[in-house]
């Protein structure tokens, strides 16, 4: 949906989508037992979501991405540590 013309961005995703992905993160991590522990089964290894031709969720094709999914990740991981 969100590459559909029929569904234009909102004006300022720019500047909201890193939050609207963590809460999104959050949420499914807090809702789902298994993924949580999935997540902390990951210990402290850096989570790099490998996604060649997306650079700002993933790592790109030459790893110069933003990587923000892998780096929500983390800190939704270590949140859950503090919490546990």
């Amino acid at each position: 949906m969100g590459r559909s013309k029929q569904h234009p961005l909102r004006p300022d995703w720019d500047q909201v989508k890193d939050d609207v992905m963590r809460t999104a993160v959050r949420a499914k991590v807090e809702t789902h037992a298994h993924l949580r522990a999935k997540l902390l089964d990951t210990g402290n290894e850096e989570l790099v979501e490998n996604a060649p031709r997306d650079f700002c969720w993933g790592s790109g094709s030459d790893r110069s991405g933003r990587n923000m999914l892998g780096k929500i990740l983390m800190e939704v991981r270590e949140s859950v540590r503090r919490m546990a």
